[in-house]
């Protein structure tokens, strides 16, 4: 079986202990944290509680910055794209401690010209040649169109990494927006599959796996055939909780698996 992680929203020590408690016990080997803002938390305390449970961190999520604080790698206000670089350097930190990676997704931001790529093409080739510096890989995802206005595809996205030159940067394929934006997953998983380092899975409800009508086993067996041996991490609407989201997902993977 694959190693799976599931992916929690940090709001404090007690919500993460929590949650990291029902992940390790259910059977998963990872937790992935999404982080609004590294430089505000106790690190130390994400590294007892991980450490305690035995998880390892794959990634590090990044978007709470955008939706919650508006902070993005295009904002014209170079004061805000500084900030939001900052914040990713600080998530780079906190990676290096796990030996994970930081996603870039809606961070990213939204853009309506060429000034605005060359502005988040900048501000990554910076992040990414930090994240070198402590041997630390950064992921961008391919978003779908009703979040954000660019790099929706895998092929896009794939392709602005390449023409970059970003070199320390690989895909973070999402089942989600991949049914939304691509005609097929599985194809588009092998066509791009060097650069596909981490996967996340939800759904086409954006529920647990099984809730909806992905096709998982054709995405299984393709990973198969690339021989991927990254994460596969749960990133869902938790309804009706966490906690039913957390058993239902391993249920289902041990079903299928």
């Amino acid at each position: 079986m694959y190693r799976v992680s599931f992916v929690i929203q940090y709001e404090n020590r007690e919500n993460l202990e929590k949650y990291a408690s029902l992940i390790a016990s259910s059977g998963y080997n990872g937790i992935e944290i999404g982080i609004k803002d590294p430089r505000v938390i106790n690190h130390g305390e994400i590294e007892d509680i991980i450490s305690r449970f035995n998880l390892s961190v794959p990634a590090l999520g990044t978007g709470r910055a955008f939706t919650e604080d508006k902070v993005s790698l295009s904002d014209n206000n170079e004061m805000i794209r500084m900030d939001a670089i900052e914040r990713l350097k600080a998530h780079i930190d906190l990676a290096s401690k796990f030996s994970s990676m930081v996603i870039v997704g809606l961070i990213r931001g939204n853009t309506s010209n060429d000034g605005d790529i060359n502005l988040v093409r900048d501000a990554l080739r910076d992040i990414c040649k930090y994240g070198n510096s402590k041997g630390v890989r950064v992921l961008l995802e391919p978003i779908n169109r009703y979040e954000v206005n660019w790099l929706n595809t895998v092929e896009d996205t794939y392709n602005f990494i390449k023409d970059s030159g970003l070199s320390n940067t690989g895909l973070l394929i999402d089942t989600f927006h991949m049914n939304i934006e691509e005609p097929s997953i599985a194809s588009s998983i092998f066509r791009f599959r060097d650069l596909v380092w981490h996967v996340h899975i939800a759904d086409s409800n954006r529920l647990s796996p099984g809730m909806g009508h992905i096709d998982f086993k054709d995405i299984f067996r393709v990973l198969s055939v690339i021989d991927y041996n990254g994460f596969i991490s749960a990133e869902l609407i938790n309804k009706p909780s966490v906690e039913s989201s957390i058993t239902q997902t391993m249920k289902y993977l041990k079903g299928i698996l």
